[in-house]
């Protein structure tokens, strides 16, 4: 923005203006015209002559040649008077000049900087009693970039003069050094530069930007504009990771689903979850997507299909998993989860107290299913669902209905927990469970063995393979393929006879 003020000469409108010149013409007259008065004044003091000398002289006079004489004197009386003139109009002149030349007509200062009379001289006036200036500099807002006329008059000579305050500095600041990873945009060249100082709004883009896409060590230009379009450079280093490394998908595992066959032919199956159990994780992407192809799989038809999950992070590297759908006819036998959840969580809710620790939790659900499901030797085991609700609700089961039942109630309760199978084993395979408490594993098995009353409940491996009854154990089983187990034993905090924890 720029403000122009314009300042008037009145204060010298009626003044007549009278130049060097005439000032010099006058003052030669003046002194020529006191020369003849005193030649006149010392003709008048002469003395009386005779009348015949006068006579004589005259008669010599007329004699001699007086004409001649005077058209001598009178030109070079002329000629001295001229020089003498011109002389004086010289010095005049170069007077004038000199100091005339001492007002500068324009003036640029930089915004802020204080401005005043003296700095339109380039030195001192000789004759400061003849200078005037129609601008009241303290009055002059120097902060604002502005251009300002008035009028500096000396030796009754106007001199249009100009007072530009200008902003010539460019802005300064300080680049913010950025890490990022070479698919990343460039955040707003704004936030990365800091500390921006200047007397003006000051705007910042991005000039010259390198290629990033290989990684590395970069330095971009950012520029800082003012108001008044001053522009500096400023440099913000780039730090720039190249991501190479896709994302690891974990937890995949293949999957068995039943579809339904009905009278009016095959209908979809339900319940399969994909995702269930799976997990993706990046080295330097926080939340890689996840997607899953199913576009193979024919929920209308028995067989096997295939399902591809495919892992991206942000960096676009991607990796892929292949997992086996199964789909199969549904028995008649099948329970689905909802069933089978309703009849364990009856059961819960008068064994499980409000304030119980997951271990008071565990012991009421191995000695509820020890006493209160009788065993068979035979039973539906189609699935883990069909075997746990017919053991909740029939009260029998075989040993792998005893474990399935235990396992509902602790997922219920929230108590983590995995099957162990019997391995090797000599007439026929058994199951029981292996419980997570307070991050430690134990072996609890809640099928009665025949001439036995009690329960095994949180038995470390050493302890559970030491038992013998009949003179032989029975627990056998690939122990490299589950956590290890708890080392030290609390088989003397368990009351066994009143299912209590020992406090």
């Amino acid at each position: 923005m720029e403000n122009k003020l314009e300042y008037s000469n009145s204060m010298h409108s009626k003044a007549p203006i009278r130049s060097a010149d005439t000032a010099v013409v006058r003052a030669i007259t003046h002194e020529d015209e006191l020369r003849h008065a005193r030649n006149h004044s010392a003709n008048a003091k002469r003395p009386a002559v005779k009348t015949a000398s006068k006579a004589r002289s005259k008669t010599k006079a007329e004699a001699a040649p007086k004409v001649k004489e005077k058209s001598r004197v009178l030109p070079l009386t002329f000629l001295l008077f001229l020089s003498v003139i011109i002389l004086a109009l010289y010095g005049a002149i170069k007077v004038y000049d000199r100091e005339t030349n001492k007002i500068n007509r324009k003036i640029i200062v930089e915004v802020g900087s204080p401005v005043y009379e003296e700095l339109f001289f380039n030195d001192t006036l000789s004759f400061p009693e003849y200078e005037e200036c129609n601008l009241d500099f303290s009055g002059v807002k120097i902060d604002i970039p502005q251009t300002i006329h008035f009028t500096i008059t000396y030796f009754w000579t106007d001199m249009e003069c100009e007072l530009d305050i200008a902003d010539t500095t460019p802005p300064t600041g300080i680049g913010i050094p950025q890490q990022m990873f070479s698919v990343d945009k460039l955040p707003e060249a704004s936030e990365c530069v800091k500390d921006v100082k200047d007397r003006t709004d000051v705007t910042v883009k991005w000039g010259k930007i390198p290629d990033i896409s290989a990684g590395g060590e970069f330095k971009a230009e950012a520029l800082l504009t003012d108001a008044c379009g001053n522009t500096a450079s400023v440099m913000v280093p780039l730090s720039v990771t190249r991501d190479k490394t896709p994302p690891v998908i974990e937890g995949t595992k293949d999957i068995k689903a039943f579809i339904e066959v009905t009278k009016e032919g095959v209908t979809d199956s339900k319940g399969i979850v994909y995702r269930d159990g799976v997990t993706v994780t990046d080295d330097y992407d926080e939340n890689p997507k996840l997607s899953i192809d199913t576009s193979q799989v024919n929920l209308n038809k028995p067989g096997k299909y295939k399902v591809t999950y495919i892992a991206t992070d942000f960096s676009g590297n991607k990796s892929t998993a292949e997992i086996t759908v199964e789909l199969v006819e549904k028995p008649k036998s099948y329970i689905d989860d909802e069933t089978v959840h309703k009849a364990a969580r009856k059961v819960l809710n008068k064994i499980i107290k409000d304030g119980m620790t997951q271990k008071e939790k565990a012991l009421q659900i191995v000695w509820w299913c020890r006493y209160n499901i009788g065993y068979v030797s035979k039973a539906d085991s189609s699935s883990r669902n069909r075997a746990a609700y017919d053991a909740i609700t029939k009260k029998r089961a075989t040993c792998y209905g005893f474990a399935c039942a235990v396992r509902e109630m602790l997922n219920l309760c929230d108590i983590e927990n995995m099957f162990i199978k019997r391995y090797p084993f000599r007439w026929s395979v058994h199951y029981w469970n292996y419980i997570n408490i307070d991050g430690q594993w134990y072996h609890c098995d809640s099928t009665p063995r025949k001439g036995y009353k009690s329960y095994f409940f949180m038995y470390t491996t050493k302890e559970l393979q030491s038992f013998y009854h009949n003179g032989w154990n029975g627990y056998n089983f690939k122990v490299d393929q589950y956590p290890a187990s708890a080392t030290k034993s609390v088989q003397k905090t368990i009351d066994y006879g009143n299912h209590k924890v020992k406090k």
